[in-house]
Formats: structure tokens, sequence, C-alpha cells
């Protein structure tokens, strides 16, 4: 199933041929809902000699073509946490430059006001086999003297010498309770290697707040494919007065004098329509839809370093015509963002954007990434009341120099998910990764609304996918 997807405008830049569809290579299910876990958030990776998922509370490996090879774990066996703690918010990315994956997830016990982050490094040749991991559990709150916060909603990327996990902290008291973005940077020496020291540095507060002085939320450190990365990259969304909108680029860089953090934003017009989710204004504001497709936070970043662009999507509102319905529809579409990263920083720009949806339906929890060829791959879910879509795991292409995407199914829902009330939560993330192996090669990590036999469904279904556009 492919459709075409609505382009926006941008660098004016024109593809010399359409976009292909996208086509699914290897498709298997992996992490099934196990007890009362929702949201599923699924994330993964593909390595050399393995595929690494987690879902909810639980990671698993598989072979390269879908074999279990370490069936799913909980990740309190990973920590030492008292009674009561609940564990939440998995990340998984694959380091291709040590070879080595990274699993990185937070726990929180909220009668003790405790809060961490496990950091897990798998080696990539033995990943199937937990002997072999090094696991560091820290403290989540690594600002000294400013009260006690918890991690929430964790960002997970790398360059060719450091980890970086990032963290929205909120207070354990007061009723909104968001303090700052935290931004913990790993020495890949004591994280991927036990009998080394763990070394890392934690920026936050001031140090993390956007260029005007407000406070950042959801910043997202990217994974890189191809050359080496001698930086770190990462990107967040900024609401600017007036109603504008900005992006903000980061970078984490070893200086002479110790690790520097510097940002810039940069203006991407004026966002006219309200966000989903919890962010901005609150609420869902679009009552045609019966689940959260996101808000405009980041849901991750990825830099390219042989095109030396930063790419980034969120959720937007965005009405997608032809409209069937009265009055309407106001859909749940995906924009995303190719960035030129600048030397020095501020001269970066925002080179290339795009949209990609479909009217009527809505869509939600976009990841990026390119192949090595440049082409931009996304994997979303979406769903649509109008047409009855249940929710259902998509990606799509977009061709270096164009901004029109070809998009295609990986799994279809088979059931309305009703695991709780009002408006479904349906995670916070999904997961891309490019194939070491094969550059042209792309792995998804989605899921769908998966039937339980009864009508409406609780059930989630992880999926993994390696997708290409050639």
């Amino acid at each position: 199933m492919a459709l075409v997807a609505v382009p926006i405008g941008s660098s004016g830049i024109a593809a010399a041929k359409g976009p292909r569809a996208p086509v699914s290579s290897l498709h298997f299910e992996a992490i099934p809902r196990i007890g009362p876990n929702w949201p599923a958030d699924p994330t993964g990776a593909i390595g050399e000699a393995a595929i690494v998922t987690a879902a909810n509370t639980s990671v698993a490996v598989y072979d390269r073509t879908g074999l279990p090879l370490l069936p799913s774990t909980p990740f309190e066996a990973l920590g030492t946490f008292p009674p009561g703690t609940d564990v939440f918010d998995p990340k998984v990315v694959y380091d291709p430059y040590a070879q080595e994956f990274v699993l990185a997830f937070l726990a929180i016990h909220d009668a003790l006001q405790l809060s961490w982050i496990v950091v897990s490094a798998m080696p990539g040749a033995t990943a199937s086999d937990p002997a072999t991991w090094c696991v560091h559990q820290i403290k989540a709150d690594q600002v000294k003297r400013d009260g006690k916060q918890w991690a929430d909603y964790p960002g997970l990327g790398y360059d060719l010498d450091r980890v970086t996990v990032t963290s929205n902290q909120f207070d354990f008291a007061g009723p909104q309770g968001f303090a700052y973005a935290q931004v913990l940077s790993f020495g890949k020496a004591g994280l991927y290697d036990c009998t080394q020291a763990l070394e890392f540095q934690a920026f936050g507060g001031a140090a993390t707040s956007n260029p005007d002085g407000t406070r950042a939320f959801t910043v997202q450190p990217a994974t890189s494919a191809g050359t080496a990365p001698a930086d770190q990259y990462l990107m967040s969304y900024e609401r600017t007065p007036g109603g504008g909108s900005a992006l903000v680029i980061w970078r984490l860089r070893q200086t002479a004098s110790g690790l520097r953090l510097t940002r810039v934003a940069m203006p991407i017009g004026k966002v006219t329509v309200s966000p989903y989710g919890t962010q901005g204004d609150g609420g869902l504001k679009n009552s045609n839809t019966w689940w959260d497709p996101g808000d405009l936070r980041l849901v991750n970043a990825f830099y390219d370093p042989d095109l030396q662009r930063v790419y980034a999507a969120h959720v937007i509102f965005r009405n997608l015509k032809p409209d069937t319905v009265t009055g309407g529809y106001q859909e749940a579409a995906i924009r995303w963002y190719e960035v030129a990263p600048g030397s020095p920083l501020k001269a970066s720009t925002v080179t290339r954007h795009g949209i990609v949806g479909t009217p009527e339906t809505d869509a939600g929890w976009p990841v990026v990434a390119t192949d090595g060829l440049g082409t931009v791959f996304i994997t979303y879910s979406r769903a649509s009341v109008v047409t009855g879509e249940y929710l259902s795991a998509y990606v799509a292409v977009i061709p270096a120099g164009s901004t029109t995407a070809e998009i295609a199914l990986l799994a279809a829902g088979n059931a309305r998910m009703e695991a709780v009330r009002g408006p479904e939560r349906w995670g916070d993330f999904n997961a891309i990764s490019r194939d070491p192996l094969d550059p042209a090669v792309m792995a998804v990590v989605n899921q769908y609304a998966k039937s339980d036999g009864f009508g409406p469904t609780a059930d989630w279904q992880e999926t993994v996918d390696l997708v290409s556009n050639v």
C-alpha cells in the first residue's frame, strides 16, 4: 500500500524523479504487551550481528532474520531498586563506531523521592548474553543544590567518543514541576567497559536554557551513521513570543578547557495551529481523533556526517484537504526538518522541511534518519476515525533534495485501542537506525493495535521492519 503525502515548499529544490514507495525486506513481531503495560514506547536498533528492541519495561534480542536470541527480559533485573519502584521510558541505539548497543531507561520511587537513569552497554557480538553487559545505575538528578528532581522522557545519542543521555527534569513537589532539561555526556571507555571508571559530565539549569533564556524542553541528542562525527549535535523545539517557532540546534564539543555546550535558535515561522498532547496549551485539541498522536516535542534527532545535516520531526495540526467531514478535518501531520550546522554554530540554517500526512488520517510519534544516499526515512503511527483505520505502523521516504514523500503501510492495526479512559496514549517513541552492513537498508521499530478477539483491544504489538528505497 503506497500513498502520496502532501508536500510543503522549502528551499525550492526539486528532485529529478519522484520518490518510490519504500519496500520492506523483513518484517517480524517483537515484544508483545506483557501485563497491564501501556503505552508500549517501542524502541530498538540494528547492529552487525543482532537486533535489539525494548518496549515499556522489557528488552529482547533477535538475530538479523528476526529469530529470538534473548527472550523479553524485565528491566528490573538490570538494576537494584527498592520495592515499589517503577521503570519506564526505554531507549535503544546502536553505536556503529564502537559496535555497542546502548539501552537507557528510567526508574522512579515516588514515596522515597528517588529517581535513576540506567544505562546498559551491550557488546554487539554478545548482545544476547546479559553476562557481558555493562550496567550503570546513576541518580537521575545530577545538578546539585537545586532541590530534588526526577527524570522523564529520555533522549539517547552518541558521537565518536561519547554517549549522551538527555531528560526532562521535574520537581517531586508542585503541580507542574518542570525544572529544566538535563544533558549527561558519558565517556565511552567507562560506559562500555565496567573495568574502567565511569566518567560523565552534567549540564542543567541555565546551561540548558534556550538562547533567549527560557527553559528548553526535550533536547534530543542525535544518533549517526557513516563517517564518525567528532561533535555531538542535539535538537529541540522552542515556542517564541508572538506565536512563532524556532528549532534550536545544540553542539557538545570537547575543547582544551573541557566539554562545551552551545546552542543557537533558527526561526521556522509562525505556528498557527495548536499542538496535541501536554506541551504548550495542554490537552488534546482535535475532537476528530481518539488517540494522542503527540505534541510539538521532537521525538529524535539524526546527524548524517557525510551530508553534514541534522534531521528531526514532530507533530503539528494541518488541514490536508480535500475534506469530506462537515466543517473540515484538522489532521495531525508530521513536519520534518533538515538543518545545516554552521561553523560557527550561529551560522546554522534550516535547509529543507516538509509535511508527511494523508487527508482525514492522523499521524504521530515520528522518528527520522537517512540512508547512505541521503534519502530521508520517517517511521510513524497512523489512524483515522473517518476511514476506520486502527492504529498502524507506516514509513515515509523523501529523496535527497525533495520535499515530496511516498509512504507505505508496514503493519495494519486490527482492532480499536481502548486501554484507558479518554483519548488513548499510544507511546511516546518509535525508532529508526541505518543498517551498518548495508547503508541502503533502514531498520524501523514501531507497533500496531492488536486484536485480543473481543472487540476493542488493550493489546499492542511491537514490530521490526528492514526497509529500503532501492
